[in-house]
């Protein structure tokens, strides 16, 4: 799931004042703890009483407390995997050359992620946009546009909570062993003159 949902309930006090005072307490620390988890939601929202951005101390003693979380490195991984299903095999090194960048750098997963960067997916091998414009014989009929069919099936599971786009990329570094050039001017004269399929994913 790329929300995930955290309702707050207590058992009634001998008093409304200190029933309220628990709920607020409890809710509190469980909230503190998810965050500390690892990974780590890149994001929440708080729900009290059907108000949006409430704060848990306006809960009325009988009321509820919701924290729905939100999970980009989900979504991510789903969008990998999707990749990795749709890619054509034959050596399986396309495949096995997906890879997550924020802000156009290569990771190997979100936890340098932080508000505001780009998380992109795209493949560096300089055939990926071959197979992504249809310029490659394959095997498999229908396993080319790799990136766009990903990208249809990413949104329409999760296009409420981020908005997904396919585009082509410059790839800027990182995993520079993928990318073969005989000298390293070379190297950087086909990356620069090249742009790879790539999944753009951002948050609503």
């Amino acid at each position: 799931m790329a929300t995930v949902g955290e309702t707050i309930r207590i058992i009634r006090q001998e008093t409304l004042e200190a029933t309220k005072e628990l709920l607020v307490r409890t809710a509190k620390a469980e909230h503190a703890a998810i965050m500390r988890s690892q990974p780590a939601p890149q994001g929440f929202t708080r729900i009290v009483d059907g108000r949006v951005g409430a704060a848990e101390e306006s809960v009325r003693a009988d009321g509820v407390i919701v924290y729905q979380y939100r999970r980009l490195d989900e979504i991510v991984q789903f969008a990998m995997e999707t990749l990795f299903d749709l890619s054509p095999v034959l050596s399986g090194e396309y495949r096995r050359s997906h890879i997550i960048l924020i802000d156009g750098i290569a990771q190997p997963d979100l936890k340098s992620w932080a508000p505001g960067s780009e998380i992109s997916i795209s493949n560096p091998l300089p055939y990926s946009r071959k197979i992504e414009v249809g310029r490659m014989t394959m095997r498999v009929p229908g396993t080319s546009k790799v990136y766009q069919q990903a990208q249809r099936i990413v949104a329409g599971r999760f296009g409420n909570v981020v908005a997904v786009r396919f585009t082509y990329r410059s790839f800027l570094g990182g995993g520079e062993g993928k990318i073969r050039a005989a000298t390293a001017k070379a190297r950087e004269q086909e990356r620069a003159s090249l742009r790879f399929p790539a999944l753009l994913i951002r948050e609503r």
